[in-house]
C-alpha cells in the first residue's frame, strides 16, 4: 500500500483498527503516525501476541483495508457490436 492512500485512508484504517482490537487506544493509532507497519509491535505489547500471530494479523487488517479503501468497479455496458466489428472500427 502506498504512504499517500495510507494517509488519505487514515481514518477509515484506524477504524478498522479499532473495530477489530478494542485495545487499541487513539493514543495507540497517534503514535502509530499512520504507519501501519507499526501495528505489529502494538500488538505483541498490548496483547502479548508472537511476531508471527501479530504479522498475521497485520495482514488480515491490511486485507481489510484493501477491500474498505479500493474503488468500486465501474460497471460498463456491453455495445451489440461484436470484438471483430469493435477491432475494424
Amino acid at each position: 500500500m502506498q504512504n499517500k492512500s495510507i494517509k488519505d485512508d487514515w481514518v477509515k484504517i484506524s477504524r478498522i483498527i479499532k473495530a477489530r482490537f478494542k485495545k487499541i487506544t487513539d493514543d495507540n493509532i497517534e503514535a502509530m503516525e499512520e504507519n501501519i507497519e507499526s501495528l505489529t509491535d502494538h500488538l505483541q505489547s498490548i496483547y502479548g501476541f508472537t511476531k508471527e500471530k501479530a504479522d498475521k494479523e497485520l495482514e488480515k487488517i491490511k486485507a481489510s483495508i484493501h477491500a474498505a479503501t479500493k474503488p468500486k468497479k465501474r460497471v460498463v455496458p456491453k455495445n451489440d457490436v461484436s470484438s471483430e466489428e469493435r477491432q475494424q472500427i
